[in-house]
């Protein structure tokens, strides 16, 4: 199902959306459903966060003077951004990177520099509300996991993010999936979480003690420094400790979209990021899927491991700052209901 929150007139507005990583940020400025300019800008050349939103709206001025309208014709402008943010005060509480911009209040410096309606939103539920709304699999129930160092997370319900009274909601990285006394540490302190078995590090790990507690030649054993990259590309070779580490990742992995099954029953399940064995591209990446479906599916209702789709997500970088635009649309449809067709 298409969601249906977009003003439909003759003369679409202009909403701009961008997501702020700690390496680049992605802009994005959208008329209805088309992308009409993009930029990406680095990081590191941006100390505060002013610095990226002014260079931002220099873009956004320029792209619209390309398109025969002034920055008047802008409606409003998201931002998505990784970490742990304060929904009251879009306040970055806490992130992994960009640590000096903790505490800061990027609503209000972000509405100071482009003087417009702006929304704020967490860069995994800008990724899942992206391809929610722009994607391969349009649905207003989805959710979304990235794969890459670390396991982020997405829900949508109703064509909305779940944020969460914490700013918590989605994080599926840290669901628990191992209780045994021997369950691995994850990044965050705690022990058993998804994302250490799944996530980059957990990958390798898993790989790294098939080698140690077997005689079987593998490929994997001659490398000095394992990623998952090298491991995907062994599986592909046939290299048997390589394609179980795949199997094994898929089944931690089905057991998490299990849980989330359960507690938020999206229709569609949809993996982004790095780390996903060559996707739907590779025949490594394809039994990757099946295995997270096949495990799903044995700890899941009839009603929902027999419904519940999986699969790769279609629109990669993109999404979180498509996500965000369509988060500053969406708040701003819910402020003035007569530029909704819902």
């Amino acid at each position: 199902m298409k969601p249906t929150n977009y003003c439909t007139s003759e003369s679409p507005s202009f909403v701009m959306g961008i997501d702020l990583g700690g390496t680049s940020v992605k802009l994005g400025l959208l008329r209805g459903e088309e992308l009409v300019a993009r930029d990406q800008i680095s990081t590191a050349h941006c100390d505060e966060p002013s610095d990226v939103f002014r260079r931002a709206r220099e873009f956004s001025v320029a792209a619209l003077h390309r398109h025969g309208a002034t920055f008047d014709a802008l409606e409003s402008v998201g931002l998505a951004m990784a970490g742990v943010i304060d929904e009251a005060t879009a306040t970055l509480m806490e992130t992994a990177n960009l640590h000096a911009w903790h505490g800061i209040g990027f609503h209000q410096e972000l509405a100071r520099v482009f003087q417009k309606p702006v929304a704020v939103i967490n860069d995994a539920n800008a990724a899942a509300l992206g391809e929610s709304s722009f994607g391969e699999h349009r649905t207003d129930s989805l959710s979304f996991l990235t794969l890459g160092t670390g396991i982020g997370g997405g829900i949508i319900v109703a064509g909305r993010a779940i944020n969460g009274s914490h700013g918590c909601g989605g994080e599926i990285g840290h669901v628990t999936i191992e209780h045994g006394p021997d369950a691995r540490q994850c990044g965050c302190g705690r022990a058993g979480h998804l994302e250490a078995y799944a996530g980059a590090a957990g990958i390798v790990k898993t790989a790294l003690e098939q080698l140690e507690a077997t005689d079987q030649p593998s490929s994997l054993g001659a490398v000095d420094e394992l990623t998952p990259e090298i491991i995907s590309a062994a599986a592909e070779c046939g290299d048997a400790i390589a394609m179980e580490t795949v199997r094994r990742t898929g089944v931690h992995l089905g057991r998490a979209i299990a849980m989330l099954a359960h507690i938020a029953d999206p229709a569609v399940v949809l993996l982004g990021g790095a780390v996903n064995f060559g996707g739907n591209q590779t025949r490594t990446g394809r039994a990757f899927l099946r295995t997270i479906r096949s495990e799903m599916v044995r700890l899941s209702l009839v009603q929902t491991g027999e419904t519940l789709k999986i699969d790769f997500a279609t629109l990669g970088n993109d999404a979180g700052m498509l996500g965000a635009a369509q988060h500053a649309r969406q708040l701003t449809h819910q402020a003035d209901p007569s530029c909704s067709n819902e």
